[in-house]
């Protein structure tokens, strides 16, 4: 009797249980594709992360994607190793727009302005035909002082009388207008030097060209003077030369020029290689009246050569002696006196 009864309690016990895992639902089994560790139920909080979202599920993808090649692959290895932050690019793409309007503002100004300063586009012509010179320019709107420190030969205004250029002491300024900003020279339609002028005087990249455009000639300028001349001053604030000593490619070349402490120019001449060549001539301090030229080597490579005075004059500008027929003399010609 008791091993009928304890049978049957076995019997419906295990009705019970088969009845209750028929009455619960199934959970479903996780996708092949999902890792079997760390599979987490809430990815919402790893969705804002995009790389992290990623590199959690990293799942292997099946041969049927386009390019697999009967290889098996995860998502990271087809995306790249590593997920480009999109914040970063956004600060990338903003600077970038904000550097293209930056350039688009700068090359907008050029055309009205150099160095800050406004100016005027204007152009002269000289002749007629092929042959006919033309030189396009920009001046300033209204007349303003030009460095008294460089020498008249590098600078340049425009004469609205003559309407044409100059580089003569200006007598008239309300008929003046210095250069300013870019200059071209063309002869017939070929351009054979372009460079910049800043209120007057030379600056910034010169250059000159053939009838071919092959470049012959190219300098530096910095406001008048050649871009690597050592200059000295008399006072601490920069404001009176003292001298320019020309500096070309490390060695001292060009044109050289002492000041006195008012302003009077002294003493000029010119350097080939780091010696001193040509004519060279000192001035009195007032009215820019000649003293003295003295002469030196034609070239830096004539040796055994003893300079010597060619012309001097007295203060009131009368001719001591002269010995310009000497055949040591320099056959270059006198400058105009403006």
């Amino acid at each position: 009797m008791r091993s009928v009864i304890l049978a049957g309690c076995i019997f419906f016990s295990v009705l019970t249980t088969s009845a209750k895992a028929q009455s619960e639902p199934k959970q479903a089994a996780p996708p092949a594709w999902l890792p079997k560790e760390n599979v987490k139920k809430d990815t919402a909080n790893r969705a804002k992360d995009l790389k992290s979202f990623v590199s959690g599920l990293d799942p292997v993808v099946s041969t049927s994607l386009p390019g697999a090649n009967g290889k098996s692959g995860n998502l990271s290895t087809l995306l790249g190793e590593t997920i480009p932050d999109l914040g970063l690019k956004v600060k990338e793409y903003k600077s970038q727009k904000k550097e293209r309007k930056r350039r688009k503002e700068k090359a907008k100004l050029s055309r009205v302005e150099y160095e800050g300063v406004p100016m005027t586009a204007m152009s002269v012509k000289y002749g007629s035909g092929e042959r006919a010179s033309v030189e396009s320019f920009h001046v300033l709107k209204e007349y303003k002082p030009m460095n008294p420190y460089v020498r008249a030969t590098e600078t340049r205004w425009y004469d609205k009388k003559s309407r044409k250029l100059s580089s003569a002491v200006v007598k008239d300024k309300d008929q003046a207008l210095p250069l300013h900003g870019s200059y071209r020279k063309y002869n017939g339609e070929n351009l054979i030097e372009e460079g910049y002028y800043y209120m007057g005087v030379k600056d910034g990249r010169w250059v000159k060209y053939d009838t071919k455009y092959n470049l012959i000639d190219k300098s530096m300028w910095n406001r008048g003077f050649p871009a690597d001349s050592r200059i000295t001053y008399y006072d601490s604030s920069h404001t009176q030369i003292k001298e320019v000593v020309p500096v070309a490619f490390g060695e001292v070349e060009g044109e050289f020029l002492k000041f006195y402490k008012e302003g009077q120019l002294m003493t000029s001449g010119k350097y080939d290689d780091g010696k001193k060549v040509g004519r060279w001539v000192e001035y009195y301090q007032f009215r820019r009246q000649r003293k003295k030229e003295i002469q030196y080597p034609k070239t830096a490579w004539e040796e055994n050569f003893e300079p010597f005075v060619l012309r001097e004059w007295d203060e009131k500008g009368k001719l001591l002696y002269d010995y310009t027929k000497d055949p040591r003399a320099s056959a270059e010609e006198e400058e105009t006196e403006n």
